[in-house]
């Protein structure tokens, strides 16, 4: 059975994001304004994108900015070829990266300065943050977009640029769930596995916080924890 749905519900990049995560094969198809582009997923990652004579990386670039098409999604289909080799979290990466170099070109201007694009320096600056923690055994700091500004993470297999990308997709659905329920504005998310837990947290209004625990944690000093390094990565910000 397909799934069908709106990109005014679920974005682009949030259906790339879930499709990815879930380690999907599947077609999915997206209209807007009399175009189409196809999407192919296979085992978790963007294996092929077609939209007329165009295939690869660019028929994703160009469709992230789509807001007001349809989306039909089916289960098992193969792709027919394999045009993108890219992970998915860098696709969304570098597609932001596009979008926002095509936003500052329209203003007329190119864009200003942004932590969000910042090099490794947030790393060493924030190195005084992340020590000393208790509750928290991993933590990363990101642009909305899901750049990694910097981070700390517990196991090597954790890759951070899948993290800044999960990080982004769990904000931006976080966001719209409060919009769509009447919650006035997004404050905090909060996720339980059965081997820990994540909170998604926003910084500033660029830049969020993203902190793993172990599951035996005691929830009220995690939070307390979190309010705290979230104060002083902010006080690292406000210095630029």
């Amino acid at each position: 059975m397909a799934l069908q749905g709106s990109l005014k519900e679920m974005t682009v990049a949030d259906l790339i994001q879930h499709n990815c995560l879930d380690n999907k094969t599947a077609r999915l198809t997206i209209d807007q304004n009399g175009q189409s582009a196809l999407l192919f997923f296979k085992d978790g990652q963007v294996a092929h994108a077609a939209m007329g004579d165009l295939q690869g990386e660019e028929v994703v670039f160009q469709i992230l900015n789509w807001h007001d098409g349809r989306f039909t999604l089916e289960m098992g289909f193969e792709s027919p070829t394999v045009s993108i080799s890219r992970s998915w979290s860098g696709l969304l990466l570098e597609g932001a990266r596009r979008l926002d170099e095509s936003a500052g070109q329209t203003n007329g201007s190119p864009n200003p300065p942004s932590v969000t694009y910042a090099n490794g320096t947030y790393q060493d600056r924030l190195s005084d943050v992340f020590e000393g923690l208790s509750d928290i055994e991993g933590m990363a700091v990101i642009g909305v977009d899901g750049e990694v500004l910097a981070a700390r993470l517990p196991q090597a297999t954790l890759d951070q640029d899948e993290v800044g990308a999960i990080g982004a997709a769990i904000l931006g659905l976080s966001k719209r769930s409060v919009d769509q329920l009447k919650r006035s504005n997004f404050k905090q998310a909060y996720l339980q596995g059965t081997q820990g837990n994540i909170i998604i947290t926003n910084i500033t209004d660029e830049v969020l916080f993203v902190g793993l625990t172990p599951n035996d944690v005691n929830l009220g000093f995690v939070f307390a924890e979190a309010r705290e390094i979230t104060a002083k990565v902010r006080d690292v910000l406000s210095n630029d």
